[in-house]
């Protein structure tokens, strides 16, 4: 469940007419930040100013679940020559890892009169470029939560190594073995463990 503040939860209990857009933070490995919005002003929220008309964001619409998911969300940025992270065009930012590793967080915020009421996380992930060229940089975030989807390893043996802690929590070799290699242990299809 969503958590929103007493002021926003009475503006979507009683207006008839909402408006809205969204606010997109990305964060670069560097720590960086840059806001956008897609709405047509600029959006000051919380003293963060999200910017309007530089990038345009076209996104896949967000499936909110009641239950911990795996998800990833699309979104396709449409940017010019002009249109500039980290002092490069954003395409070339793309292309040459400047975007590696970098996080986004998407928000719904809502209005009234030009005035923030409030804001919703939507989405918040990993970047990781599909497709960069021509005017179009389609991107897919991957969710917070993309490594609770991994299989634990089942029927596999890890045998004790000859490995101690030593002073200071150091993990030290007991002894120097040059034969001892650990291997996962796989049987057979007619072995039942």
């Amino acid at each position: 469940m969503k958590q929103v503040d007493a002021s926003l939860t009475a503006y979507l209990n009683t207006q008839k007419q909402i408006q809205s857009c969204d606010l997109y933070d990305i964060i670069l490995a560097n720590g960086n930040h840059y806001y956008y919005t897609d709405a047509d002003i600029d959006i000051n929220n919380g003293g963060t100013v999200y910017q309007h008309g530089k990038l345009l964001f076209k996104r896949q619409q967000i499936k909110l679940n009641s239950t911990l998911t795996v998800d990833t969300l699309s979104v396709t940025i449409y940017a010019g020559k002009n249109d500039m992270i980290e002092s490069k065009p954003i395409m070339k930012a793309a292309l040459d890892g400047t975007m590696d590793r970098a996080r986004l967080h998407l928000k719904r915020c809502f209005f009234r009169d030009g005035s923030v009421v409030g804001t919703v996380d939507l989405f918040a992930g990993k970047i990781e470029i599909k497709n960069a060229g021509g005017l179009q940089l389609q991107l897919s975030i991957k969710a917070e939560t993309s490594g609770l989807n991994m299989n634990f390893p089942i029927r596999k043996y890890y045998p004790q190594g000859s490995f101690s802690t030593g002073s200071g929590g150091v993990i030290t070799a007991s002894k120097t073995d040059s034969s001892a290699v650990i291997a996962p242990y796989i049987p057979r299809k007619e072995v039942l463990l």
